[in-house]
């Protein structure tokens, strides 16, 4: 689609559909045409000079947009169109009329050819009201209104339910990091800051698995704390680890079927609050929260994801939302 000036003088070889024939006037009686308004054209089919074919057009009137193909299959309004007479359009192959937005399309499958009825939307509700709803037509209008109103409520729900919005801010931030900060990331810590208000929640990863696999490189680790039910771990791993922090080792049967991982748990000071499940997006749209309160959650100016290594080093990696600008930022100096 492109515009034309009036004045313009164009030749068509072909097919001149009667929109286009509307803003035009022909001058040799045969192909030389030229425009009488400003106008959009369809210029799929350009030759030299001119078109083969000029399907459609539609004066351009300045202040107004087109519509979006704002093309309704509305069999009501459709009859009523016919019972008012209103004048049909037709576009040779097919395409939707150029509209503007303050109108609708109506596809008119009662004739054959591509014919439509392009009705303003102020106008609807006249043409409706001479064709009366039946009784199946009551039902539908009072279904269609439900449904709105139903709609209506589920996005006030989402704009300002704070576990709606909760669970939002952990989407982004699991979109925007979820693989990020290395192999060395063994710990996530989430921190909220609302004015001077601030809270952190950390969360192992089970990043590294202490014990052995397939009994490969296995060295005996003398068990400090026999509670954790540990004599063997994974000499690969285990054995790069203080000996110190062994009593952070835990132990999870993760299948119910006997399939054991020992991980490392953070150290509780590096946070508020401390959990032993891997999953941080509980903290954003389980049931509780994991035992957040959600509205500070939503109402935080700030939440940060930041990760650890094994030994409790602060990689240079962190992700930030803003709740002012609804954005996450990355901040990576890893590599710096």
């Amino acid at each position: 689609m492109k515009t034309m000036k009036k004045g313009t003088q164009v030749i068509i070889k072909h097919i001149i559909g009667e929109t286009a024939e509307k803003v035009l006037k022909n001058l040799d009686g045969e192909s030389l045409y030229e425009f009488t308004v400003d106008a959009y054209i369809d210029d799929s089919e350009p030759c030299k000079g001119g078109f083969f074919h000029l399907r459609q057009a539609r004066e351009f009137i300045p202040g107004k947009k087109l519509g979006n193909d704002n093309v309704k299959f509305w069999p009501r309004l459709r009859t009523a169109c016919h019972k008012a007479g209103t004048e049909r359009v037709n576009v040779p192959g097919g395409n939707i009329p150029f509209h503007y937005d303050d109108e609708v399309v109506i596809p008119d499958f009662k004739v054959s050819g591509s014919h439509f009825f392009v009705v303003k939307k102020e106008k609807i509700g006249d043409l409706l009201a001479l064709v009366p709803l039946d009784e199946a037509g009551k039902r539908r209008a009072e279904q269609v209104a439900c449904d709105k109103a139903a709609a209506a409520a589920e996005a006030h729900r989402q704009a300002t339910d704070p576990k709606c919005i909760a669970r939002r801010i952990g989407q982004k931030l699991w979109s925007n990091g979820a693989a990020c900060g290395g192999p060395e990331r063994e710990f996530e810590r989430i921190t909220f800051q609302k004015g001077d208000i601030e809270l952190s929640v950390i969360y192992p990863t089970w990043t590294t698995n202490f014990f052995p696999f397939r009994g490969v490189g296995v060295a005996k680790v003398v068990n400090e704390h026999p509670a954790n039910g540990l004599e063997y771990l994974d000499g690969r791993t285990a054995g790069t680890l203080d000996p110190r922090k062994h009593n952070r080792i835990k132990k999870i049967d993760t299948t119910g079927r006997g399939d054991l991982r020992a991980y490392l748990m953070p150290d509780p000071a590096l946070a508020t609050e401390t959990r032993e499940g891997y999953r941080f997006l509980d903290l954003f749209d389980n049931a509780d929260n994991d035992g957040i309160n959600p509205a500070l959650i939503a109402e935080a100016d700030f939440v940060t994801l930041e990760v650890y290594d094994l030994h409790d080093n602060l990689i240079p990696w962190k992700l930030t939302y803003s709740r002012e600008t609804g954005d996450v930022t990355c901040e990576d100096n890893r590599n710096k």
